[in-house]
């Protein structure tokens, strides 16, 4: 089941979305805007935070240096925006979530099926995979990623908590990626892609829009995900992400070539049917952010000035500040 969060649904996509291509601006305007709406979302904003991070750009995941000041979750969120991402964490535990689910069409008949099948039996024995995960001799950045993986091994929607583990047995594998500067490639923001199925007006128009076009709703929803709402600024190539689409492709037994040929009109629709609420969503934000000049810019001066000193902060003792 989805858990419950605080935070209005289209704000949570804002954020993600606003991660993922880089728009750094959006980044520090949703994240003010989340923490002026809800007295609560402070323990939900800092598992979000880890859960982006482990998903969009893993190996950022050996610098969690949390403390107890929100601008440094907003700082995690600003250098996976502006950093090349790296995605192997979420395609072999989105993988590996399907298998524990018991959709084997996942395994390729390969020796890479090892780990989708380690990661699956961990879904389902989370504990015995952390206390083993755990007990390997690591180097230091791998056993940093590791411990922060398992501080943040529960909450979210259920295939978090795969994506995870995921990248805790990653880091496994040798030296960590270093993730590179990413440009910052389109200037402005697309607000119809907020409306993703896990909002209500994204569901309705999905629905419609299938529909109209004599579509099946699990390819428009998952042509609308590859095309549009996993976009990001600029990827590393990541084979467990490539291979997770390739996978998603067969089961909704489309190819990428029908599948684009399938969305080209179906976007042009959904830009459409999404013109009225996108529009009232991005007046909204707008005038949350003029009138909140002054706190967008304070967290902005804090989080840059944290990201300056980041290296400097003992990582043991992040949790006292």
């Amino acid at each position: 089941m989805k858990a419950r969060s605080p935070i209005d649904d289209r704000y949570r996509s804002l954020l993600q979305k606003a991660v993922r291509r880089g728009h750094v601006e959006w980044v520090y305007a949703a994240s003010a805007l989340i923490e002026n709406l809800a007295i609560h979302s402070e323990a939900w904003f800092e598992k979000r935070t880890a859960f982006i991070v482990f998903g969009d750009c893993w190996p950022l995941g050996t610098e969690l240096a949390f403390t107890r000041k929100f601008h440094s979750k907003v700082a995690a969120l600003i250098r996976v925006a502006q950093a090349t991402k790296f995605r192997d964490a979420t395609g072999l535990g989105f993988l590996a979530y399907s298998l524990a689910q018991g959709d084997a069409t996942v395994l390729a008949q390969d020796p890479e099926d090892r780990i989708v099948r380690l990661i699956a039996k961990a879904v389902r024995q989370p504990d015995d995979f952390w206390e083993w995960i755990s007990s390997q001799a690591v180097d230091p950045p791998q056993a940093a990623l590791i411990a922060n993986a398992r501080r943040y091994r529960d909450g979210g929607r259920p295939h978090d908590g795969a994506v995870v583990k995921a990248a805790a047995c990653l880091a496994l594998s040798g030296a960590l990626p270093r993730p590179q500067p990413a440009a910052f490639r389109t200037p402005e923001f697309p607000y119809w892609i907020i409306f993703d199925r896990h909002t209500n007006e994204g569901k309705r128009v999905l629905s419609d829009v299938a529909r109209d076009l004599h579509m099946q709703l699990p390819q428009l929803e998952w042509c609308y995900y590859y095309f549009e709402g996993a976009g990001t600024n600029v990827e590393h190539p990541s084979p467990w992400w490539q291979r997770y689409c390739r996978w998603n492709f067969r089961r909704i037994a489309l190819s990428p070539e029908e599948a684009f040929l399938l969305w080209e009109p179906a976007r042009a629709q959904i830009i459409d049917a999404l013109a009225e609420e996108s529009h009232r969503l991005q007046n909204e934000l707008y005038r949350w952010k003029l009138a909140n000049l002054e706190r967008i810019e304070s967290l902005k001066r804090q989080v840059e000035l944290f990201i300056s000193r980041i290296d400097a902060l003992p990582r043991d003792q992040s949790r006292l500040f």
